[in-house]
């Protein structure tokens, strides 16, 4: 694009400027409100994702109006409408934002689970195992339930939250009959984003009756179908794949989570329809002691995605994830997959699987404008974001809004103090801040301190907080399921009565449970209840190596 001179030199010293304010906070006075029309500009290494794997040295990313607005190499101008965007260089890299297709945000709150045994299947952990209900079933219903503490609400947003600390920008696992997942807020949830006019249809079980089968033939109808499918080497996974086909619904809407049990048939008839999978070793590892058949999925085409399933056995996001796949890459698949490929996993590949490629998994011009920017640690642009840790994140931009990063750059790019501080790198000496508000939603404010305090405070099981919420009618119905005599018609509960119920319905309180940190340095069980994993390969005992910077 050619601009006269003038503009030239002004866009220049406006660059100059706003490079040395990326760096500190400007002053209230010196700043603008948020305007998501002028947008903002990013300055540093653009790794596009694009077909001709185009990775950009010193160029500029006009994001505005939720849109990519406009690329400008080193050399080239901005358009005019980008003269009054903030102008930040982050002398970093500028990546898509990270998808993440295999999640229960949900359960982000929980800390790894001690798995003291290995797996045949998601069935036995899920169903048979009294341990696990009480360690997060249980304490989950009596978390979320409208008529216990009732902080479903709290609890989905603190997954967002994690999810953003991670740089993902697209989020699977939100249950769209939950406040926080019904209306976009923070990231996109993709069974309710309208990036294109199909949205996703999630289920962890399928098949327990008719009528679910007929309601995920109606998803399917709708858009991508995605689905736990084969989690575990037992041989009745393989079998779901059998129900599923029988069900005709193995086509190219499906996109299968897991696929531990998946044969090399199975995953080749996979990729002939045009389905697509989701791999999440660690999870894998931690449960089962194997993970899926990946190379045989590469080998007969099938698109793989990379995510890293849930906070009780998984990474923390899918950045963590990726540091995963490159030591199952290295040590048991002897470098199957380019550094481009696992990076690719989680940009274009869930894009591509959400049929979402035409919009977003790239940096590419008139595509939505969700990116991640992250510091300039290795020469090679893919190999960067694998290394890439929390720390390492400036800035995460969803719908071309910075929502969250490196506090002094969030200030200085929001024109505001809106974003609060939510964590401290000490050793790093970086203080990272969020915006956690949704103004434009129904969603009530509330602060990240105050989300963790009312979650924190749940997972104690305070018997004189649950009783204040009880009514005599339900109190009545837990004591009859529990063989107790019911309390009189209209009684209140008492913190007494609370206790018997927690007690007998659930067998809480079992254990005291601690909030599980944002981010994996913050987190100081994380390595020491993985590294107890009797199920990892030897070789995962490196990971905590990515970690120390």
């Amino acid at each position: 694009m050619h601009i006269s001179a003038p503009f030239l030199y002004r866009a220049v010293g406006q660059l100059a400027c706003f490079a040395a304010l990326a760096l500190v906070a400007l002053s209230a006075s010196a700043q603008t409100s948020w305007n998501k029309d002028a947008g903002l500009v990013l300055v540093g290494k653009v790794v596009t994702m694009n077909d001709a794997g185009d990775v950009l040295p010193n160029a500029r990313v006009w994001l505005a109006g939720g849109k990519i607005m406009a690329i400008a190499r080193a050399g080239e101008a901005l358009p005019d409408g980008a003269k009054d965007a903030p102008v930040v260089d982050s002398k970093g890299v500028i990546y898509p934002g990270i998808i993440d297709l295999h999640n229960h945000p949900e359960y982000a709150i929980y800390p790894l689970m001690p798995i003291q045994r290995k797996y045949r299947d998601r069935y036995e952990w899920r169903w048979y195992d009294d341990i696990y209900n009480k360690r997060i079933t249980f304490p989950q219903e009596v978390l979320t339930r409208a008529h216990y503490l009732d902080l479903g609400l709290e609890i989905g947003r603190y997954g967002e939250y994690k999810a953003l600390a991670g740089g993902t920008t697209s989020l699977q696992g939100g249950r769209v009959n939950l406040a926080y997942s019904k209306e976009e807020c923070l990231v996109r949830n993709i069974e309710n984003s309208p990036v294109e006019s199909r949205v996703a249809a999630s289920r962890v079980d399928m098949g327990r009756s008719a009528k679910e089968w007929s309601a995920m033939q109606t998803e399917r109808s709708k858009g991508p179908l995605v689905v736990h499918l084969a989690e575990g080497p037992s041989p009745r996974m393989a079998l779901e794949f059998g129900a599923m086909k029988d069900s005709n619904l193995i086509g190219p809407e499906l996109i299968a989570i897991h696929g531990v049990g998946l044969t090399e048939p199975q995953l080749q008839e996979l990729a002939t329809v045009g389905a697509k999978l989701v791999w999440s070793p660690l999870s894998n590892f931690m449960l089962y002691g194997q993970t899926a058949n990946v190379a045989a999925a590469k080998r007969a085409g099938l698109s793989i995605s990379l995510a890293p399933d849930w906070a009780p056995s998984g990474s923390k996001s899918s950045l963590g994830e990726l540091k995963v796949a490159d030591l199952v890459n290295k040590h048991a698949l002897n470098g199957l997959f380019s550094e481009r490929e696992l990076v690719e996993m989680v940009t274009r590949k869930p894009a591509d699987a959400m049929g979402w490629g035409q919009r977003l998994g790239q940096i590419t011009e008139g595509y939505l404008a969700d990116v991640v920017v992250v510091d300039d640690r290795h020469a090679d642009p893919y190999r960067n974001l694998i290394n890439t840790i929390e720390d390492n994140i400036q800035l995460v931009a969803v719908r071309g809004e910075p929502l969250y990063g490196d506090a002094a750059l969030l200030k200085t790019t929001r024109g505001s103090d809106d974003a609060e501080t939510v964590a401290t790198f000490a050793r790093a000496k970086r203080t990272k801040a969020m915006t956690p508000n949704c103004p434009a939603t129904s969603l009530p404010p509330m602060t990240v301190a105050e989300t963790k305090a009312r979650i924190q405070q749940g997972l104690k099981f305070d018997a004189a907080q649950l009783a204040a919420k009880l009514t005599p009618e339900q109190l009545g119905k837990d004591f009859a399921t529990c063989s107790l005599p019911v309390p009189a018609t209209g009684a209140s509960a008492t913190p007494a009565d609370a206790k018997r119920l927690l007690a007998c319905r659930f067998g809480l309180p079992f254990e005291k449970t601690r909030l599980s940190p944002l981010t994996t340095n913050e987190d100081s069980e994380f390595f020491s209840r993985l590294m107890k994993n009797r199920n990892l390969p030897k070789y995962l005992k490196a990971l905590p190596s990515y970690y120390r910077q």
